[in-house]
């Protein structure tokens, strides 16, 4: 009974988890072809598909970002694609990890390799 007790207490409580941030070491290489395309291809592409900017579709997906100013490299957290994926509704659309590695290519130039 006891046991029954706890039990139905302590699932009334819950830790929020919160993901380390993600660290990327400076030698290891970002390549929008390999690693960051394959984000916005599989999370952003059904949406922003020629309809909605930036499109995401695999030969505009670079173009659209830089053409439509979507990028800052002097402050890549406040880059447009960025910030929109930090705020409802496309926070959900890309991991933390994801959001990350997203910052860290911005950080580093945003080259089309």
């Amino acid at each position: 009974m006891i046991l029954l007790a706890v039990l139905c207490f302590s699932s009334c409580e819950y830790d929020v988890i919160e993901e380390d941030p993600i660290v990327i070491p400076p030698t290891q290489e970002i390549s929008f072809a390999n690693d960051i395309l394959p984000i916005f291809t599989s999370n952003c592409v059904a949406c922003h598909n020629g309809s909605n900017n930036p499109d995401f579709r695999p030969d505009n997906a670079y173009n659209s970002l830089i053409d439509g100013d979507y990028i800052n490299i002097d402050s890549p957290e406040n880059s447009e694609i960025y910030q929109k994926l930090q705020s409802d509704p496309h926070s959900t659309r890309a991991s933390s990890a994801q959001k990350q590695l997203i910052l860290e290519w911005i950080t580093r130039g945003a080259k089309n390799d």
